[in-house]
């Protein structure tokens, strides 16, 4: 044996075992002990520094909380702070995700007087004892996948994000390398749920498919209680199809009521809009007023008829399944087998999107109304806002990406692109840019970026403009 000790050579025994110290992704500093141990006791000289040196710095994180004034910081020098505080919560859940399924194998957890693994976890993080089964049980599924327990000693799997992939995981294995790639490339939560909800639809057999709407099916519900605060809050669960033959109605009557309300000015959220459609289609069932009496506004006059869109690539529609990267989703709502979204065939109210090569580019019409063939293209093309990361669905807009119309833009697919309201607010009056191309696409800021406040306040403005413009018009028509 031959090592180094205090500049002299006194032997060495190299363990298997190397500590590291992360300095970049991909790149480790091992630490080594200047006399010789067995592997057993340098393994557990080796946990106990690394534990010591855990309390010490959650010591200095609880320091940081206390002595830090978030009054006397400017809002850039805040939002570095909370980077840093999620970068923390990031690396501590992938610790508990790691750490936890030794605990539950050695039953360690009764010593502290817990009736149960899920009890004792609840109890330390403060959650509930559903929720900590929950991450319990991605804890145990991630640490028999290589990949998974590779990525929690990287320190950069959320309890979210990983609930997510050893979900998909246990359906679609393949696809877990996949979904991690996604994590890396920062996909929003909603993008990488989106990913891993494909996998799984296309992972499933006609069988299962059949079993596991079956079990949706049995535990259909509609729960509602009162909270403390006052109001009562209610959850739904069905199956997808049930919900399409509803759900495009009440979006288009949603949209209707906050765009009469002022839209993106001084309307509440569109998320208000919806529930006082969905009552006011429970109320036309039987001719009542619905929600529009009862909030002060006049019954609705348009008699909004929404769509329901299914969107599905031609080979799986002839297949009757969906194979790799192939799409079978209602517009909206999610990924579907293609045998539930044929059972939508005889709604009246039903459109089929069939994703099959044609030009599109060439169909262009002068007025802010999108052709119908357009309006497919970019319905397939932008699955969900456009700007990276964000992977909203509900609520898309159109926006001319390119050339404005009030520019004379043209309405054509190269030139229009589907946001979320957040974001077409950015571009419209934070002077955000969307370039690139589609798969490709980058959220470029400017050079001096608009504060949320400084956004809302040209919102407001702008919506108060339209509103005079409407009123001008409606009291001093043109006459030709």
């Amino acid at each position: 044996m031959n090592t180094e000790f205090a500049g002299k050579s006194v032997g060495t025994h190299r363990s298997p075992l190397t500590a590291s110290v992360r300095r970049s992704p991909g790149r480790v500093t091992p630490l080594s002990y200047p006399f010789a141990m067995p592997p057993a006791t340098l393994t557990a000289t080796l946990m106990e520094k690394l534990y010591g040196d855990l309390v010490r710095t959650v010591g200095e994180m609880q320091e940081v909380v206390r002595q830090s004034t978030p009054e006397a910081v400017s809002g850039d020098q805040a939002r570095r702070f909370v980077e840093c505080f999620v970068q923390g919560e990031r690396v501590a859940a992938s610790g508990v995700a790691l750490f936890t399924p030794v605990v539950v194998e050695s039953g360690a957890y009764a010593k502290e007087g817990h009736a149960s693994a899920q009890d004792w976890l609840g109890t330390l993080s403060g959650t509930s004892a559903g929720a900590a089964k929950g991450r319990l049980a991605a804890a145990e599924r991630a640490a028999v996948d290589p990949s998974l327990k590779e990525a929690l000693h990287e320190g950069g799997l959320s309890a979210s994000q990983l609930s997510v992939l050893t979900q998909a995981a246990s359906e679609a294995p393949a696809s877990t390398g996949d979904l991690l790639e996604l994590v890396e490339q920062g996909a929003s939560h909603q993008e990488l749920t989106d990913a891993a909800a494909r996998a799984k639809a296309a992972a499933r057999s006609r069988e299962t498919e059949h079993l596991r709407r079956a079990r949706v099916h049995a535990h259909r519900h509609l729960r509602a209680h009162q909270v403390d605060s006052g109001g009562v809050r209610a959850e739904i669960f069905c199956d997808e199809v049930h919900w399409a033959r509803v759900a495009p109605s009440i979006e288009a009557r949603a949209k209707e009521l906050w765009k009469a309300a002022g839209g993106s000015g001084d309307a509440e959220a569109l998320e208000a809009y919806r529930l006082d459609a969905f009552f006011e289609q429970l109320g036309s069932c039987d001719g009542s007023a619905g929600a529009d009496e009862s909030a002060g506004r006049p019954p609705g006059s348009k008699g909004a008829r929404g769509q329901a869109i299914v969107v599905i690539d031609a080979a799986a529609l002839r297949r009757g399944t969906t194979e790799g990267d192939e799409l079978c989703e209602i517009e909206g709502i999610g990924p579907v087998s293609v045998e539930a979204a044929t059972e939508l065939l005889s709604e009246s109210s039903l459109r089929y999107i069939i994703r099959q090569g044609f030009d599109i580019k060439t169909v262009t019409k002068p007025t802010r109304d999108v052709a119908a063939a357009i309006e497919a293209a970019l319905l397939v093309r932008d699955r969900t806002c456009a700007v990276p990361g964000c992977g909203k669905r509900l609520g898309l807009e159109r926006d001319h990406r390119g050339v404005d119309f009030r520019h004379h833009g043209p309405t054509e697919l190269d030139n229009l692109v589907r946001l979320c309201p957040e974001h077409h607010h950015l571009k419209t009056h934070g002077g955000w840019r969307l370039e690139g191309k589609p798969g490709a696409w980058k959220w470029v800021a400017p050079a001096h970026p608009k504060s949320a406040h400084y956004i809302a306040r040209a919102r407001r403005l702008a919506a108060a403009k339209g509103r005079a413009k409407t009123t001008r018009r409606r009291n001093f028509p043109r006459r030709d």
